[in-house]
């Protein structure tokens, strides 16, 4: 009896050093899970410090799609005001954009994380792109590939769609480490006054020593790194020309070699004595160019170059076209006589920009010019049965202008020009009760070579339409007549 109360004591002390372990074990698993928690829970409670720093023609509306995003989460992040930054990297005279320059900002600002937004213009399209940079070191954490909305409405939603990754990266980000504070130093000792001494006369007086004043502290200033700057990408031509050609330019116009032709036709000529005049290769009795001339216009913007908007798209314009080695046979074609072709024009031209970028645009142009085509005489004697003409006019002209892709321009051009005199051809001699009307038309196709230069071929068209009116008595009787002129040239063109 006495053994089996002994084995059952020590089968109980064994359970109890076997649960005494497990027991002490259990707390401290349960403290070290509620200490994670709350590490945790204290992390979650302090909110990153963010600035949105954004550019380009949707900066605006990239901004608030970005703080509005921001402010939709308070507990974990806290928005620093643009402009603070602004003012900070403008004292310290870094670029935030930049990793060197959002390090620094954001040690300044105690900054966990600097968000680039970026919406300038590639090409000729508009792009959103979103780089959230550490306030520790600069770095990139997030930059998601760029969106290319066509307005300023799709920025949001561009925002949107890269606000998981650029989150991501914001969760990354860590504020830089405060530097540490030194320890205050304690007051030094006032060490007491000496006392006064008596004053001696002035001729005793010795001469006052100046003692060395004490040199201040300096703290040892640490050598700031050298910032390497990244390789400057070379400049996009896309880029470049989409902006030359939107902007309002200073000067633009062409220079080259035409090739021209004219045919006269009378129409009703009761007696059959009025005689046609073909310049150039005759097809059906219309011309094709084949005289050379020189042909050149230009094109003023006086104002482009102090101010821009719309005075800056008045432009002083002109053009002429003058002709060379030109020669007419009379009626028995045995004789030539030297010929002249001369046209010029002067006015005014006002550019309508439209379409993306500007870089299309409507063109009105009001001018004033003469078109003369003179036959010479040969020892005096001259063609009679052939009118020399000197059409004065006064018009106004509607064109066009595009850009058809990043190398290739189109210009189209239509005009009424009210012909004020004619030459021979409304004297009493021919037709003096006659009226008259002239349309012109050209198209332009251009290659442009470089920011400046580009390569044209011209197609253009004159002619001038009349009714004579004439009554018995008249030296030449005939209903009417057409008197055009077909061109076709190649220029090199510039704008500037």
């Amino acid at each position: 009896m006495t053994r089996t109360r002994h084995v059952s004591a020590a089968a109980l002390l064994g359970a109890a050093l076997l649960l005494a372990p497990a027991a002490d074990a259990a707390p401290k698993k349960a403290s070290a899970k509620t200490a994670q928690s709350s590490k945790k829970k204290a992390q979650a409670a302090e909110a990153r410090r963010v600035a949105v720093l954004a550019s380009g023609p949707h900066a605006d509306a990239a901004r608030d799609a970005l703080e509005a995003e921001l402010a939709r989460r308070p507990a974990r992040y806290e928005i620093v005001p643009e402009s603070a930054v602004r003012a900070a990297a403008s004292r310290m005279g870094r670029d935030p954009t930049q990793p060197a320059g959002a390090a620094a900002v954001a040690s300044e600002l105690g900054l966990s994380a600097v968000v680039v937004a970026d919406t300038s213009t590639v090409g000729k399209k508009h792009q959103v792109r979103v780089t959230v940079r550490n306030g520790k070191d600069g770095k990139a954490l997030a930059s998601p590939p760029a969106a290319k909305p066509a307005t300023a409405k799709l920025v949001p939603v561009a925002v949107k769609r890269q606000w998981t990754a650029l989150e991501r990266g914001l969760q990354k980000s860590s504020a830089p480490v405060a530097a540490p504070v030194a320890p205050p130093q304690p007051p030094t000792p006032v060490e007491p006054e000496p006392s006064v001494k008596p004053a001696t006369p002035i001729a005793e007086t010795p001469a006052p020593t100046k003692t060395p004043a004490a040199e201040p502290n300096r703290k040892p200033v640490a050598a700031t790194p050298k910032e390497t700057k990244a390789p400057e990408k070379p400049e996009d031509s896309s880029s470049t020309e989409a902006e030359l050609t939107a902007s309002a330019p200073i000067v633009e116009g062409a220079l080259g070699l035409k090739l021209f032709g004219r045919s006269l036709r009378y129409k009703d000529d009761v007696f059959g004595v009025l005689r046609p005049y073909t310049l150039g290769p005759d097809v059906g009795g219309f011309a094709l160019p084949g005289a050379p001339q020189v042909a050149g216009d230009v094109t003023v913007y006086p104002l482009a170059a102090f101010k821009k908007g719309a005075l800056a798209r008045l432009g002083i314009t002109g053009s002429i076209d003058q002709s060379f080695g030109l020669k007419s046979t009379g009626s028995s074609g045995e004789v030539t006589y030297p010929t002249t072709a001369r046209e010029w024009q002067a006015g005014l031209r006002y550019v309508i920009p439209f379409g993306a970028a500007k870089q299309h645009g409507f063109e009105l142009t009001g001018t004033y010019g003469m078109n003369t085509f003179r036959i010479d005489a040969v020892d005096g004697e001259r063609p009679l049965d052939l009118p020399n003409v000197e059409y004065k006019t006064a018009g106004l002209g509607l064109g066009v202008r595009a850009a058809l892709s990043e190398k290739f321009d189109f210009n189209f051009r239509l005009g009424y020009q009210h012909p004020l005199d004619s030459g021979e051809l409304s004297s009493d001699a021919w037709f003096p009760r006659m009226s008259a009307g002239a349309v012109t038309g050209s198209a332009t196709l251009a290659y442009r070579l470089n920011r400046i230069l580009d390569v044209r071929l011209k197609a253009d068209l004159r002619r001038y339409f009349f009714k004579f009116n004439p009554e018995p008595g008249d030296p030449y009787v005939a209903g009417g007549a057409v008197d055009q002129y077909p061109g076709l040239s190649l220029q090199v063109g510039f704008r500037y």
